[in-house]
C-alpha cells in the first residue's frame, strides 16, 4: 500500500464566496473508496498556500484522478507519494548510501 498526501490550492481569482461555497459542498462529498483516508485538513492558509490537505493509502493513484475530478473546477490539486520517517536506518540500505554516514 502507497502512501498519499494531495495538496488543494484555491485557483487564482477564487473568491471568498466561492470558498464558503466548496466548504458546504464538502459536506456531501464521498472520498473514493479505494482510498484509505488518514486525514483531511481544511486550513485557514495564506492565498497561495494549500487550503486543504488530504493523506490516504490507496495501491495505486487512482484517487488522485477521483479528486482531481471532483474538486478541480476550484482547486488546483498537487499530489505526491509520502513515506512516514524511519526511526533506524535501513540494514539493506545500499553501499553507496551507506558510505556517504
Amino acid at each position: 500500500m502507497s502512501l498519499f498526501v494531495a495538496y488543494f490550492r484555491f485557483k487564482p481569482g477564487t473568491n471568498a464566496l466561492q470558498g464558503l461555497m466548496a466548504f458546504e459542498r464538502r459536506k456531501t462529498f464521498q472520498h473514493p473508496p479505494q482510498a484509505r483516508v488518514l486525514g483531511e485538513y481544511w486550513v485557514n492558509a495564506p492565498e497561495g498556500d494549500p487550503q486543504v490537505v488530504v493523506v490516504w493509502e490507496a495501491e495505486d493513484e487512482g484517487p488522485a484522478d477521483y479528486y482531481d475530478a471532483a474538486w478541480g473546477d476550484i482547486f488546483d490539486i498537487t499530489t505526491s507519494l509520502a513515506s512516514l520517517p524511519v526511526s533506524e536506518i535501513p540494514e539493506d540500505l545500499p553501499e553507496q548510501l551507506r558510505s556517504r554516514m
